[in-house]
């Protein structure tokens, strides 16, 4: 359950959690596919099953579904490496737009709360993402990967982010659409946490913090 009255910041995941989008979804695997592909001398069809093969041994391994960053580092990827195959190959101009609704949302929760972006995406792609959603000027902070070093879920780099931000563990909220990924070591931590699956589940901070009934 989530303690109201002490929570004085939320931390938002970003992909999947503040905007979903098939397309970008599509383009950050293929970009994942044919790094690996180049660096095995491989097709990119030859890399796409090697990346799923990688992906269901992790999963029987860590009993839980492994991220795409998790994946490509178990295949020997440096994670610099991936996210300029990123900064290359994915293009969220081509499928995010101004999104009204969503500002609306955090706007309104600025008054009570300080708000954070923690992702496993790079800064420029996180900064064109937020801006394209019209919404990247209510953020005090984004926690990238250049920040934290290493991918959700990892309890160091979660550590680095509540120290930066400040406070006990109890005064923060992690949003987050995978409970594995986002939202299962600050609940270790003793933060509240908040699955969402869809943007208009973000209203279920604001019943939750009073803002509306």
């Amino acid at each position: 359950m989530l303690r109201a009255a002490k929570i004085k910041a939320i931390i938002f995941d970003l992909d999947g959690t503040l905007y979903t989008s098939k397309g970008m979804e599509r383009e950050i695997a293929a970009a994942a596919e044919s790094l690996v592909a180049q660096t095995r001398g491989m097709t990119p069809a030859q890399g796409r099953n090697l990346l799923r093969s990688a992906k269901k041994r992790l999963a029987e391994s860590l009993e839980e579904e492994p991220t795409l960053t998790r994946t490509c580092l178990e295949l020997g990827i440096d994670i610099p490496d991936l996210h300029r195959a990123f900064q290359q190959q994915v293009h969220p101009e081509r499928y995010l737009e101004n999104d009204p609704i969503l500002f609306a949302l955090l706007d309104s929760l600025r008054d009570h709360c300080d708000l954070y972006i923690y992702t496993n995406n790079n800064l420029p792609l996180a900064q064109k993402i937020l801006a394209l959603l019209g919404v990247e000027e209510l953020f005090s902070r984004l926690y990238t990967i250049e920040f934290c070093g290493m991918p959700k879920p990892d309890a160091n780099a979660l550590q680095k982010v509540v120290a930066d931000i400040g406070g006990t563990p109890d005064s923060f909220l992690f949003v987050g659409d995978r409970q594995a990924v986002d939202l299962k070591a600050p609940r270790a931590l003793g933060s509240s946490v908040l699955l969402v699956r869809d943007t208009s589940d973000l209203l279920q901070i604001h019943k939750t913090l009073g803002i509306i009934p």
